[in-house]
C-alpha cells in the first residue's frame, strides 16, 4: 500500500512538474498566455491521468470504479451538488463579512468578457486542475490509504500529501533557480488543508468524485471571476479588513466541511463513520 500511494502521488507531481516545466520554455518563446494555460491543461492530464490508469490496472489490479469516478452523465447530479454547496458557503459568507463591516460591495454586474473568460478557464482548470487532482488525490490516493487505513487517518494522510504536493514543485523550481519560495504562506498551506478535507469529506459522504470536481471547479471560478475585488468581476469587492479576505478564502471552505457534516448527520449524504475502511475493489 505504501509503494502504490506514493506512486500515485508521484502520478500527478510529475504530470504537473512536466506541465510547469513545459510551460515554462513556452514562456520564454514568447507563447501568449492563452497558450501556456492549454500547454499546462494538456500536459498535466496528458500524463498524470494515463499513468493513475496504469497504476489502478496493473498495480491495484482493480476495476476503475472503486475509485468513484462514475460516467459524466450519471455523476452530472454530484458535479452540481459540489458546486452548489460552494455557491451556498461563498453566499452566506460574503454576507457574513457585510454584516461584521469586513467586506464591501462595489458592484454586481455580468459582463460579457468575464462570462467567456469563465467558460474558457473552467474547461482549462478542469484539466489542469480538477479532473487530474480529484482524481489522483481524492480517488486514486485516498482508496488504497482506506483500504488499510481507517476514515479519519487516510483522509489527514491524504491532506498532508495533497499540501506537499505544490511544494515538491516549488523545490523543484527553486532548486533548478526559476523559482522562490515567496509564495508559501501560512495562509496557502491553511488552505490547501482545509481545502483538501472538504474535497475529502465530498467523495466519502457522496461516493462519487463528481462532487469534488464540481466543488474544486465552483471554487476555481469563485476566487478568480465572481466575488473578488476587480472590476470586471461579477461580485466585484472590497476587503475593509484582512478579516473579509480569510473570510472568503478559507471562511467559505470550513463552512463548506460544515454543511458536509451536518448533512451528513441529517441523511442528505452518506452517514460518517471515521473508523470504516474502504472495500478493496
Amino acid at each position: 500500500m505504501p509503494l502504490r500511494v506514493l506512486l500515485g502521488w508521484l502520478s500527478f507531481v510529475i504530470g504537473l512538474g512536466l506541465a510547469v516545466a513545459a510551460a515554462q520554455v513556452a514562456e520564454a518563446y514568447g507563447f501568449q498566455r492563452e497558450a501556456i494555460q492549454i500547454i499546462l491543461a494538456v500536459v498535466t492530464t496528458g500524463v498524470s491521468v494515463p499513468l493513475i490508469y496504469l497504476l489502478r490496472k496493473y498495480a491495484d489490479r482493480k476495476p476503475w470504479s472503486g475509485l468513484g469516478l462514475s460516467s459524466p452523465p450519471q455523476g452530472l447530479a454530484y458535479l452540481l451538488k459540489g458546486a452548489g454547496l460552494l455557491l451556498l458557503s461563498t453566499g452566506i459568507t460574503l454576507l457574513t463579512g457585510l454584516v461584521f463591516g469586513w467586506i464591501k460591495v462595489v458592484g454586481v454586474q455580468i459582463p460579457a468578457e468575464t462570462l467567456l473568460a469563465m467558460m474558457i478557464n473552467l474547461l482549462i482548470a478542469f484539466f489542469y486542475e480538477a479532473f487530474p487532482e480529484e482524481l489522483a488525490f481524492r480517488g486514486y490516493i485516498f482508496q488504497n490509504l482506506n483500504t488499510k487505513l481507517p476514515s479519519w487517518l487516510a483522509l489527514i494522510t491524504q491532506v498532508l500529501l495533497f499540501i506537499l504536493a505544490p511544494l515538491a514543485i516549488i523545490a523543484g523550481l527553486v532548486a533548478a533557480g526559476i523559482g522562490s519560495w515567496d509564495a508559501v504562506t501560512w495562509e496557502y498551506v491553511l488552505t490547501l488543508a482545509v481545502f483538501g478535507t472538504a474535497l475529502q469529506l465530498s467523495r466519502i459522504l457522496s461516493g462519487n468524485l463528481w462532487m469534488c470536481i464540481g466543488y474544486h471547479l465552483a471554487w476555481l471560478e469563485m476566487v478568480r471571476y465572481i466575488v473578488v475585488p476587480d472590476s470586471g468581476a461579477i461580485i466585484e469587492v472590497e476587503y475593509l479588513s484582512r478579516n473579509g479576505y480569510y473570510l472568503i478564502h478559507i471562511g467559505t471552505i470550513v463552512l463548506s466541511i460544515i454543511i458536509l457534516l451536518v448533512w451528513s448527520r441529517r441523511g442528505k449524504l452518506r452517514p460518517l463513520n471515521w473508523m470504516s475502511k474502504a472495500a478493496d475493489d
